[in-house]
């Protein structure tokens, strides 16, 4: 893909998140009615709005890209291109009133991440991340450097604590847990920007979808981190849900062995 044309992608997916955060400032959280899915998620009428506004321009700006989305049907999946949109990632934060959410969003060429956005309003951060282009903090650009520490040295993150519920994956986070020094909770997307701005060393996650990921590759990636699933393989819309980052390749090998 010629530089060009990735600046005017990156032009555009600025103006998607330009548009979601003006949303999401001119409504407040205790005044919103809150609706359930059939899962007992949230949802709530600025999700629906955002990510419809965002379809709506893209599918003006191009109409022959897919879009894979939250809260409305997918959209030409066969496409070259697909953006991807979580309008809220973290909506029982937003109900609450925690700046712990954000809008996500990205764009994958042949099914590879290329644009990964991740933008909090409350807190006034965004980071954004750009395959072989870097990752930037509020427009500043983040040092891409690893870690070798071990999972001893290190402390985890995660959003909560529903994959301890789960059998098949409880041993893991225990042995996870057994692990490390100790675990903090309820990050949702800040905890991954966090990682990239080497705050937080090691997150672990279960149950996501791809509009929950995706958008994360990038930024990770470019500021010298590692995502995959917990088999080590990278993450794509066929992905199983179960997310691990690191900013030590170590500390990352020694979880996949757990």
């Amino acid at each position: 893909m010629r530089k060009s044309e990735l600046s005017s992608y990156l032009s555009f997916a600025k103006k998607l998140i330009n548009v979601s955060e003006k949303i999401v400032k001119q409504n407040t959280p205790s005044k919103i009615k809150v609706n359930f899915k059939i899962d007992r998620s949230p949802v709530t009428k600025i999700d629906m709005q955002v990510e419809k506004s965002l379809r709506k321009l893209i599918s003006q700006k191009y109409p022959e890209h897919g879009i894979f989305g939250e809260e409305y049907q997918n959209k030409n999946l066969q496409s070259e291109f697909i953006w991807v949109i979580d309008p809220i990632d973290g909506t029982k934060n937003f109900i609450n009133g925690n700046g712990n959410y954000g809008t996500l969003l990205a764009l994958c060429h042949q099914g590879v991440p290329i644009i990964g956005i991740i933008n909090c309003p409350q807190l006034k951060k965004r980071w954004i991340g750009i395959k072989n282009h870097g990752a930037f903090c509020n427009n500043q650009k983040l040092k891409k450097v690893s870690s070798n520490q071990s999972l001893k040295e290190l402390f985890f993150s995660t959003s909560g604590m529903t994959a301890y519920q789960d059998s098949s994956k409880n041993r893991k986070y225990r042995s996870l847990a057994k692990k490390t020094q100790y675990i903090t909770f309820g990050g949702d997307c800040v905890q991954y920007g966090l990682l990239a701005e080497k705050r937080i060393p090691f997150v672990v996650e279960s149950f996501l979808k791809p509009f929950d990921y995706l958008p994360l590759v990038n930024i990770i990636e470019e500021t010298g981190g590692i995502i995959t699933d917990w088999h080590g393989k990278s993450l794509n819309f066929n992905s199983n849900g179960d997310v691990v980052a690191s900013i030590s390749a170590k500390a990352h090998k020694q979880f996949l062995k757990l």
